[in-house]
């Protein structure tokens, strides 16, 4: 076997193992929510097992299966149950898992993802499908465990998997990356603040449903949800949502809701079908939210970008390039340098007209792309029209912008020449720098576009810098 096999097999037994602890733990923590002479309040095991197979479907193998069933059985044992009960509500619980999730499978690889209100539709069928499956068994275990009607034990089994599901299962599928890499700080920083109304006020909901109780509490929590939804993303709304669900079962489970059931089942039918569909609302809403801001930004890039090159268009590039010069706020921007490089690419005509407009058009996004590798984040960088492109760069004096412009005029020499032979264009730039400020927009604009002839004029490759004022 070689090295990477075996590490494949290595990861591939460390994944069923780890999923195996989860199905494991988990079952201990519906066992222990389980009241004398009743089935669980709250059996996570089953959701967040199918959350985890839709997410990562090559974790489904053999072995991830041999140790899901040894971790359903193991926790019913360790904690004294009878191996007849073992059997029967474990196999309803593979059963309805193994179903939601080669259910799942048709699902195209988009939608696997709570990234649209198409994936809700998704979910929530795979989900009925595997809560119905579930019930299938379950309902004979209720026959042959506790003496009671098939029917019955369906409805209990399939309501009780359904909100199961729709409390975890949106959880691990939107839960974020955990590699840095993957991470915005920003972003992260942004989302939690967006996430302080909406928790607050889940939280006086939870308070005012315990303080008040009654059948109408179920519903209190729902303005805090669709607060969630609206101001934060599927992931928070996900996990508020679950809070949410979780209190209420437990508040109806000790009959302070007045909505407690006698049996088997410490919460009714019709309680855990309600939260089901209570859950589905706020994260649906969530999704329409992402899919909007999504066309939102797509909407934006198209308008301030150009399609190309994927440069800003030179409306744009003036708009954020006044604000930076310190024309809309000139106090705020003095005494900082500010430069400007204008580039034109040479000779790029003969591309066009040997080898075609196809070829012309990937050298301009190969250049866009080599400016973009030599750019802080923080710099403007526009497309002004045909083979013409412009960078700002605030708090770089006239050395700093000079030095960028030769790194980028060198880069573009070799990489084209490469590419294209002879005929690759190289580029002329010249830079322009307002060394305290003071200077707008069109001055360094100006003054770079005319340092930008001098280079043409020298031959071309080549950099020209002027300071704002010396250029006659």
């Amino acid at each position: 076997m070689s090295t990477v096999e075996k590490s494949l097999s290595s990861s591939a037994v460390r994944r069923a193992l780890l999923v195996g602890v989860v199905v494991f733990v988990s079952c201990l923590v519906g066992i222990l929510s389980r009241l004398p002479g009743t089935l669980a309040v709250f059996w996570p095991a089953n959701a967040l097992l199918l959350g985890i197979l839709f997410r990562s479907p090559r974790s489904a193998t053999l072995l991830t299966w041999i140790c899901v069933v040894v971790g359903y059985v193991g926790a019913d044992l360790i904690t004294g149950g009878a191996w007849e009960s073992t059997m029967w509500l474990n196999a309803a619980n593979i059963v309805g898992v193994a179903s939601g999730f080669y259910a799942f499978r048709w699902v195209d690889g988009e939608d696997r993802r709570l990234n649209s209100i198409e994936s809700v539709g998704y979910l929530v069928a795979t989900t009925v499908v595997a809560a119905s499956m579930a019930a299938l068994v379950g309902g004979i275990a209720n026959r042959v465990l506790f003496g009671g009607q098939w029917w019955d034990g369906w409805l209990l089994w399939f309501s009780s998997e359904f909100v199961n599901y729709m409390t975890i299962v949106p959880l691990v599928l939107t839960f974020p990356s955990l590699r840095r890499a993957d991470r915005d700080p920003k972003a992260v920083a942004a989302l939690l603040r967006r996430s302080v109304v909406p928790t607050a006020l889940l939280a006086v909901c939870i308070i005012l449903e315990w303080v008040i109780g009654g059948a109408g509490a179920i519903a209190f929590a729902m303005p805090a949800l669709v607060t969630a939804a609206l101001l934060t993303n599927v992931f928070v709304t996900s996990v508020l949502t679950a809070v949410s669900t979780a209190w209420t079962l437990v508040l109806t489970a000790d009959g302070h809701l007045g909505l407690s059931s006698e049996g088997v089942s410490p919460v009714s039918a019709s309680v855990q079908i309600g939260l089901s569909l209570l859950a589905v609302a706020p994260i649906a809403v969530a999704c329409v939210i992402l899919e909007r801001r999504r066309a939102l930004e797509a909407l934006t890039q198209a308008v301030t970008h150009d399609d190309l090159t994927g440069a800003l268009r030179r409306d744009e590039f003036l708009r954020r390039g006044g604000s930076v010069t310190g024309a809309t706020e000139p106090r705020r921007h003095s005494g900082r340098p500010v430069s400007v490089l204008m580039m034109d690419l040479d000779h790029f005509k003969m591309v066009n007209d040997n080898l075609g407009h196809r070829a012309g058009d990937t050298a301009l996004g190969s250049f866009a792309d080599q400016v973009r590798r030599n750019l802080d984040d923080k710099h403007l960088f526009a497309r002004l029209g045909g083979e013409e492109f412009v960078v700002l760069m605030a708090g770089v004096d006239l050395a700093g912008a000079t030095e960028t412009a030769e790194m980028i005029r060198r880069a573009q020499a070799e990489s084209s020449s490469a590419v294209l032979g002879e005929l690759g264009p190289t580029v002329s730039i010249g830079v322009a720098c307002s060394p305290a400020g003071g200077a707008d927009l069109t001055q360094l604009v100006d003054c770079a576009d005319e340092a930008l002839y001098r280079a043409k004029k020298l031959d071309r490759n080549r950099t020209v810098s002027l300071t704002v004022g010396e250029a006659k």
